[in-house]
């Protein structure tokens, strides 16, 4: 995004691509419809995606911490499992 040009003290003009704004919102691949003039775009959209993983991220995190062990064990099972049925 390049800014050029100021409404006033708080409000900017820029020039975005369609790519930047897709990317933004995690909306690809055509997700995210043209834009024509006079259109609006939420651009709080992009931090709340961003926020909503971020918790996510943490709460994951978390979970692998309180159960390492069953996680470990399950690794473990996988590993054996995997192993056994390659000799067959």
């Amino acid at each position: 995004m390049k800014v050029i040009g100021k409404v006033d003290s708080d409000t900017y003009l820029c020039q975005v691509s369609h790519r930047e704004i897709e990317k933004f919102m995690d909306l690809y691949y055509g997700k995210r419809g043209r834009l024509e003039v006079g259109d609006a775009v939420d651009l709080s959209k992009g931090y709340d995606f961003y926020y909503a993983t971020k918790v996510a991220l943490e709460k994951t995190e978390e979970f692998i911490k309180a159960n390492k062990d069953v996680i470990d064990t399950i690794l473990t099972g996988i590993s054996i499992m995997t192993r056994g049925g390659e000799k067959q």
